[in-house]
């Protein structure tokens, strides 16, 4: 095979794969009510994927039906009448997906907002939302933790009519998805809102201004006819193993073009190099599968490619291309009060996988072309794209990055760079002709290399807030953005010297887990300190302390508000 080396991948390569993204995104539109959705912009999105393939030759590539449910609003309007006056602020806001819409009929729902701050039970033990809207501050870890998913059930429960959830930072709504599963529909309206829309409610609702809210949201929940897009690429038979080559194409969260549209571009390229190559030389069949529904019903258009074609899956090696180019790394500048680049950094990246080897794998490959993965975990188990696609007997991995514009109408193509692309081909072509020369079982026996030294972590406490209450819950987070250790894991069953990490939590408790993130309520006010310790999958241990204040129960809480 004809492996590419690094630093020479085709000007024209790049520059094809940055006419798709564009063409991709110019498909979803931009702004608000941008998206690649079940109905016309998925059929316009899958046509064009489909002709970029047979027109590079890939003639075999073909449609597959699939049926799609659209959670997405129909039709919706929030409106705020204070003062004698109606201020629309339906360009700075987005419905939920999965939630319940307003009563038939074009009347809508009104109300009067409370305010929540960050959700913190001080909060609900001062407010009584029960026949109202409820407004909540969303802060973000990681660019797409949601702090406020506690409390927007907790709002819901005590009799909330709709909840509102306003971003602190990025100056659009940052869509997140439903509590639960299609059929578990959220039964109130629940609205996300940009950093301005956020600052005018919190304005109206702190200062008491009288007022009245009207939410129109309209859901029609239609079943789609859609397609997934599939490429089978033989190889000389010498192997029963197959590669599974998966992404996502539909962008139900605004524009998309780092969150999958980049992937997309990327991955017909990929499919086109391994076309060039001669069957004789790969030594296991290839199937690329761009599929459509991860953002609609579940992965419905993964599962269904998984179903239709589980007898070739039995042994498949599962690489999913999800968010596969990085994007350039923003950040929040508290003394500016704006996200902001960091010069010269692309976003970090995660791994999830169920494979040790692959895993490192994955890790070392990534590392060599210029990324850094921050959050490398196992799970057997998952929600996401990859888990749809892959039986749970075949070794998967996920490579993926996570911006702070995440999911919402600032992922635009300008956030990629060429070089970014480059060196993301150079990875992805690497590490599929790696896969493809390692010999048959190599993965799935999954053994467990200790040829080298084990440095221990680089490890940091992130924390939600520093100042609490009594019996509010403190969410910590190993890192937020600065972990890393060479072995790369978290807890995997199959690993002797398990990976955990251990939080001590300065009042006598502690709790062990599996992953990153934990939380606590503290029963008595004062000072304490947080220590956590991470112990890696072969036994390296590192430790971060943190210092939180408890204030009193019966302490008001700290309003904060623009006028």
């Amino acid at each position: 095979m004809k492996t590419i080396v690094k630093g020479t991948v085709p000007t024209s390569v790049v520059e094809e794969i940055t006419d798709m993204i564009r063409a991709l995104c110019d498909i979803a539109g931009y702004g608000l009510h941008s998206g690649i959705r079940p109905g016309e912009s998925g059929d316009r999105a899958a046509t064009y994927i489909l002709s970029k393939l047979h027109a590079a030759g890939l003639t075999t590539a073909r449609f597959e039906p699939i049926k799609v449910n659209n959670p997405y609003p129909s039709g919706f309007e929030v409106t705020v009448e204070t003062d004698g006056k109606q201020t629309s602020l339906s360009e700075q806001c987005f419905p939920m997906q999965y939630c319940k819409e307003t009563p038939p009929g074009g009347g809508g729902l009104t109300g009067e907002m409370v305010y929540l701050g960050d959700g913190s039970q001080s909060y609900f033990n001062l407010v009584d939302v029960k026949g109202k809207i409820a407004l909540i501050d969303e802060k973000m870890m990681r660019g797409y933790i949601a702090s406020a998913k506690e409390a927007v059930v907790q709002a819901k429960d005590q009799g909330a009519i709709a909840i509102f959830r306003a971003n602190m930072y990025v100056d659009s709504p940052q869509q997140q998805k439903g509590e639960g599963l299609p059929t578990d529909i959220f039964p109130i309206p629940v609205f996300c809102f940009s950093k301005s829309g956020g600052d005018y409610l919190r304005n109206v609702a702190v200062f008491g201004r009288p007022h009245t809210v009207t939410i129109r949201h309209e859901v029609s929940r239609k079943v789609y006819d859609a397609s997934n897009i599939v490429l089978e690429l033989p190889g000389n038979g010498s192997m029963e193993e197959v590669i599974l080559v998966g992404t996502h194409y539909d962008t139900g969260h605004f524009t998309g073009a780092v969150d999958n549209n980049g992937s997309v571009a990327l991955m017909i390229k990929l499919a086109e190099y391994f076309f060039s190559n001669k069957a004789v030389l790969r030594n296991r069949d290839m199937i690329f599968a761009w599929c459509f529904g991860h953002d609609f019903d579940m992965n419905s258009g993964h599962y269904q490619f998984a179903e239709a074609h589980k007898d070739q899956l039995v042994k498949a090696v599962v690489w999913d291309v999800d968010h596969a180019l990085g994007g350039i790394r923003y950040q929040y500048d508290e003394t500016k009060g704006e996200i902001v680049p960091v010069e010269g950094e692309t976003c970090e990246f995660y791994i999830i996988s169920n494979n040790y080897i692959f895993t490192k794998l994955a890790g070392f490959t990534m590392d060599k072309h210029g990324f850094t993965c921050t959050q490398n975990r196992f799970e057997s188990t998952g929600r996401g794209p990859q888990w749809g696609i892959a039986p749970t007997t075949s070794p998967w991995v996920n490579v993926a990055s996570i911006p702070l514009y995440y999911h919402s109408i600032f992922d635009t193509p300008d956030k990629i760079t060429r070089d970014q692309i480059s060196r993301a081909y150079q990875a992805h072509v690497e590490m599929l002709e790696n896969i493809d020369h390692l010999p048959e079982g190599f993965l799935f026996y999954d053994n467990i290399s200790k040829t080298r030294s084990n440095t221990p972590a680089q490890v940091t406490i992130a924390i939600l807030s520093e100042t609490v209450k009594v019996g509010d819950t403190v969410k910590v987070w190993n890192d937020e953005t600065r972990f890393y250790d060479d072995k790369m894991a978290y807890h995997y069953p199959g690993v002797p010297e398990w990976a955990g990490t251990t939080w001590d939590w300065g009042d006598g408790s502690q709790i062990t887990i599996g992953g990153p993130t934990a939380s606590h309520v503290y029963e008595k006010p004062g000072t304490y300190t947080i220590t956590m310790e991470f112990t890696d999958t072969e036994g390296a241990a590192a430790t971060a302390i943190k210092e939180i204040t408890v204030l009193p129960h019966s302490s008001s809480p700290t309003i904060v508000s623009k006028q």
